[in-house]
């Protein structure tokens, strides 16, 4: 009876648990919503769109519902936060339970919690050149600049440890193999690099100088292989796309494309060719892909049935759903409010929907 009853007290033991248990591992799951003035569901996106020029402060970051379950914010930030974001969003990254965006011509970085509150800055110095773009790694910020910087910034303090100067004015910048892979873009505007800065994050010293096609400028890093975009020469050298393979740091000349965005595995491309002589100017999107892993071009275009207005409009964003693999394509015309395009992971069109401003630029998802 002893036996009978120790074993009846293990299993109601057991089963008052399991109820706690699942508890404690959806709260792991909760977001970080503290401030938010709306209520917001598990599954989320944003948008960051750039605004119409650097000149107009008209950036800004858009709420999406992926499951539909909760209304569109053309402006969460400045709903949340009581001010407008400012004046040209460049990048926008989740890191840590955290979204990091960069403002270049309003020179800061805003630090938001889940629900786009803004929990920290960091303000650039008047002196130095606006921030670009930004990657992250072992609990800092890696953030370039023009002017020839990189500045390394503590992503809980928000307070800059460290810098590499170097350069002329820096573009997209990605950590791989330990190393941050840097492009030098341009001298000025009549005058562009040809080369990737390879720097040590720890000591912050110019380690590598790779060559590169002309005007290096967009970079992504997916299954240990980096993918650079240059954009030549605007008009007398074509733009280029190369894959950088960090361990000996050769390079492998691809297919040009005008924009790239990655997914599992695969780097989503878009050949965009605009005919200037027309008004208005015409456009005609050609779409492929690139599967990592089995290093093989794709040139049959990974959307089945894409609307013509996308197939002849400037294409601005490809980002993919990092938990579905669903591809969302961003198209603009610079002036007014930018549509994105949502396929599933098969390239069939989902639904379509405004971007909430002008120039969208990025995504990320949270689940």
């Amino acid at each position: 009876m002893k036996i009978k009853n120790l074993l009846f007290k293990a299993l109601v033991a057991l089963t008052i648990c399991m109820p706690f248990a699942s508890c404690n591992n959806n709260e792991e799951n909760i977001p970080n919503d503290n401030g938010s003035k709306i209520e917001l569901p598990q599954k989320r996106a944003y948008i960051l769109y750039e605004g119409s020029s650097a000149e107009s402060n008209d950036a800004g970051i858009a709420f999406y519902a992926p499951n539909n379950d909760a209304d569109f914010q053309k402006d969460i930030f400045k709903l949340q936060n009581g001010k407008g974001l400012g004046a040209l969003a460049n990048s926008l990254i989740k890191y840590d339970n955290h979204i990091y965006v960069v403002v270049s011509t309003s020179k800061y970085i805003s630090k938001l919690n889940e629900a786009c509150v803004e929990v920290g800055t960091y303000k650039f110095p008047k002196g130095e050149g606006d921030p670009r773009y930004i990657t992250a790694k072992n609990g800092f910020l890696y953030v370039t600049q023009w002017g020839g910087k990189v500045s390394k910034i503590n992503a809980k303090t928000m307070e800059r440890v460290a810098e590499f100067n170097g350069g002329d004015n820096l573009e997209g910048i990605v950590e791989c193999n330990g190393k941050l892979y840097v492009a030098n873009s341009f001298k000025n505007y009549s005058e562009q690099n040809e080369e990737v800065l390879v720097i040590n994050p720890e000591t912050m010293k110019l380690e590598n100088e790779l060559k590169v096609a002309l005007n290096p400028n967009r970079i992504i890093e997916e299954d240990g292989k980096i993918f650079l975009l240059s954009f030549g020469n605007f008009g007398d050298v074509d733009y280029a796309v190369q894959m950088i393979n960090p361990d000996n740091n050769t390079i492998v000349n691809l297919q040009p494309a005008t924009l790239m965005g990655k997914g599992n595995d695969v780097i989503y491309f878009v050949y965009s060719k605009t005919d200037w002589t027309t008004t208005p100017p015409s456009t005609k999107n050609t779409f492929f892909s690139y599967n990592v892993k089995t290093q093989t071009l794709n040139n049959t275009s990974f959307l089945k049935n894409a609307p013509e207005k996308l197939m002849t409009t400037s294409v601005y964003m490809i980002s993919v759903d990092d938990y579905t693999d669903e591809i969302y394509i961003g198209t603009t015309d610079n002036t007014t409010t930018g549509t994105i395009y949502r396929f599933d992971e098969n390239g069939n069109l989902k639904e379509t929907f405004n971007a909430g401003g002008i120039n969208p630029n990025n995504m990320i998802f949270l689940d």
